[in-house]
């Protein structure tokens, strides 16, 4: 049985708002909002919110497809 293992690259919200919007980039409250309601793939560690910057590259866009990836 061979196990799968899936390594996460974390960035801390306020980086990843700054790396991958151009201006006007979305508030951090918004943001916060997307990781709450599952729009980007992210975890809340402490207080702080990073993005699994690995999961959201191998996102489509189509949340049909994305969740079948997700499962698979």
């Amino acid at each position: 049985m061979k196990l799968k293992i899936r390594t996460m690259a974390l960035l801390e919200l306020g980086a990843w708002i700054s790396k991958r919007f151009e201006n006007p980039r979305p508030s951090k409250r918004t943001a916060q909002h997307w990781c709450v309601s599952g729009a980007v793939p992210a975890k809340k560690i402490g207080n702080k919110w990073f993005v699994d910057t690995d999961a959201e590259q191998l996102e489509t866009g189509n949340d049909l497809v994305d969740q079948v990836l997700r499962a698979s």
